[in-house]
């Protein structure tokens, strides 16, 4: 079968591009992993009680990479190893078993060090 060319109109009733068709299965994976029962294990060994004066606070959050302690939305349920791309049918196995992977493969993050951490990432992946 030929590959479709890149901007044609040949996915979801001729209405998507190749790219907007995949972005949108990427998409809708990493929304399902928000509720990935091992993402909350890794993220609850990583917190302590809360012990400061923001009553609203119940916990606080280990990055892996600073070591410093964060709140709830100042961190970020990271993969050590990246889940890679999703642009064809083939990617699809290694990105799901990836994405939905197990606890050795999590980190709990500051989004600062997860900034710079994805950063750091996708220069790796243009330079390939």
């Amino acid at each position: 079968m030929e590959k479709p060319k890149r901007g044609l109109k040949n996915k979801a009733g001729d209405t998507w591009t190749t790219p907007r068709y995949f972005s949108f299965i990427r998409s809708t994976l990493r929304r399902a992993f928000t509720k990935y029962p091992v993402k909350f294990a890794v993220k609850n060994e990583a917190s302590r009680p809360y012990k400061g004066t923001d009553k609203r606070r119940k916990k606080e959050y280990k990055c892996n990479v600073c070591k410093g302690w964060f709140a709830d939305k100042e961190v970020a349920v990271d993969h050590i190893k990246p889940c890679g791309s999703l642009k064809s049918y083939e990617d699809l196995p290694a990105f799901v078993s990836t994405l939905f992977c197990e606890k050795d493969n999590l980190q709990i993050i500051c989004t600062a060090c997860h900034s710079i951490k994805t950063q750091e990432e996708r220069k790796n992946a243009r330079d390939i």
